[in-house]
């Protein structure tokens, strides 16, 4: 790598005791500053950062409903690194998706240049757990974690999982995610799927609210909005699809990602198999 301006803190941070720390905020800012209200975090794992994530980030952005009504807004990039020392004893790999999650919130910053970009990392899995980190953080920078919201940004899929009642045995999801509820809310995007129609995904909510999933209080729907997505080829982009065509040495991918992140991951020659390299 031509610059290696996430080196040093990647590695302190899998090394340290914390489970989150932000390592970066566009033009030098924190994600506190000008009074900000609401924090929009896209946890992922960004390998490549890519348009779907971007139009998540948009749509959040310009809904106006009741969960996305404040004017003061922060985006946090999250990537979770568990585990990091024994998955991925180089964190090369890690600091190439920083590196690209750095060139995303740049250019995420000049499109809504009123918004705060950040990036930060967590040891965490579950949402829940990352949530409190986050909010851990805010309360230990003077903040009043009774007056600030967190919004997770996702796709169906984890909607679902994050309310999946088999991730949280032997408790009850209703016990365990009461709190999280209470202080954050989930903005969802569809996504074209074989398994789950767009009607089916479009009454989720509703279905929650109407008490037809027995699991989920039915209040929690207050805390969600989905939306369609925006346009059947962002609902159709992936990283593992944008993983396999580079590795098969196709261009189909370049339009998938900003050009900023095109450019690195083609200079870094990422994701090519090794013979290729």
């Amino acid at each position: 790598m031509t610059t290696r301006r996430f080196y040093k803190p990647l590695k302190e941070f899998i090394t340290s005791p914390t489970d989150f720390k932000l390592v970066y905020s566009t033009g030098g800012e924190d994600l506190l500053s000008s009074g900000v209200k609401r924090i929009c975090v896209l946890d992922s794992s960004f390998n490549p950062p890519h348009l779907g994530h971007y139009a998540l980030i948009k749509e959040s952005l310009a809904q106006k409903s009741q969960i996305e009504k404040d004017e003061n807004r922060s985006i946090l990039l999250l990537l979770s690194v568990k585990n990091a020392d024994k998955v991925n004893p180089q964190p090369e790999s890690f600091e190439n998706r920083l590196e690209m999650m750095y060139l995303m919130a740049n250019d995420l910053a000049k499109t809504f240049h009123t918004h705060h970009i950040g990036i930060g990392l967590t040891n965490h899995a579950k949402f829940v757990d990352k949530s409190v980190s986050i909010l851990n953080y805010l309360h230990s920078n003077g903040v009043d974690k009774n007056k600030i919201k967190l919004t997770f940004l996702v796709g169906f899929d984890t909607l679902t999982r994050i309310l999946n009642p088999n991730y949280y045995l032997p408790d009850k999801l209703s016990t365990t995610l009461e709190e999280f509820m209470k202080q954050t809310d989930l903005f969802c995007l569809t996504r074209n799927d074989e398994h789950v129609s767009h009607k089916e995904q479009n009454n989720y909510v509703s279905d929650i609210r109407n008490g037809k999933h027995e699991h989920i209080p039915t209040h929690w729907s207050d805390n969600i909005v989905l939306l369609d997505n925006a346009g059947d080829e962002i609902g159709l982009i992936s990283s593992s699809a944008i993983r396999a065509s580079i590795s098969a040495n196709s261009d189909l991918w370049h339009d998938k990602v900003i050009p900023e992140v095109r450019d690195f991951i083609i200079k870094e020659k990422l994701y090519l198999p090794k013979e290729k390299i």
